[in-house]
């Protein structure tokens, strides 16, 4: 007899099943972001898959602070994904810049693009994506949740050993010049190819 699984709901299928093919993917990339000894269900067979209920989200593997993002090597490269869509293995990198200095008053579209001229660009003239976006935080000090416009950067690059100085050089110009308490950034392992 066949096993039968149960549905998801349509929003719950759409929102596991991007995650599911992030996974795939960063599994292609041979990425090392798991801490050793941790379990994930990136590249396992169904058959080792741990359990999910209904509508939960697939399990996930505990990062410990500080984990590294290793150049795939002969011991831990599983690079045939990336070749089977003629890409390669390269760093997702989103920046998130608030709009709104702190007291309230915003950061124009002339001083943004500015700051795209004279800051970003020069670091990634390879190229980049500017995505205008609503952002909500919580204040650290305060706990006050506050919303704003913001704007959302992509860049996709290769590991560099300058990497985190460009983008530490990005974050702390940008706080300066516009009074940010903070720039928000994530790096992520993915199979790219332009």
């Amino acid at each position: 007899m066949p096993v039968r699984t149960p549905l998801l709901p349509s929003r719950s299928i759409h929102r596991w099943g991007a995650l599911a093919g992030m996974a795939v993917v960063l599994s292609g990339c041979g990425s090392a972001l798991v801490a050793p000894g941790a379990e994930s269900i990136v590249g396992t067979s169904a058959a080792h898959a741990p359990a999910t209920t209904t509508g939960a989200p697939p399990a996930t593997a505990n990062l410990e602070a500080g984990s590294k993002i290793a150049e795939p090597t002969p011991a831990n490269a599983t690079p045939t994904l990336c070749q089977a869509f003629q890409t390669h293995p390269m760093l997702n990198i989103t920046l998130l810049f608030g709009q709104t200095r702190p007291r309230g008053q915003a950061i124009s579209a002339s001083e943004w693009r500015d700051f795209l001229k004279t800051t970003l660009t020069p670091a990634f003239p390879a190229g980049l994506s500017v995505l205008s976006a609503q952002g909500q935080w919580q204040d650290p000090q305060t706990g006050r949740v506050s919303q704003e416009p913001a704007r959302l950067v992509t860049i996709i690059a290769a590991p560099a050993a300058d990497l985190p100085t460009r983008l530490d050089t990005i974050r702390n110009r940008y706080k300066e010049r516009f009074e940010q308490q903070s720039v928000g950034l994530a790096v992520a392992p993915v199979c790219a190819g332009f």
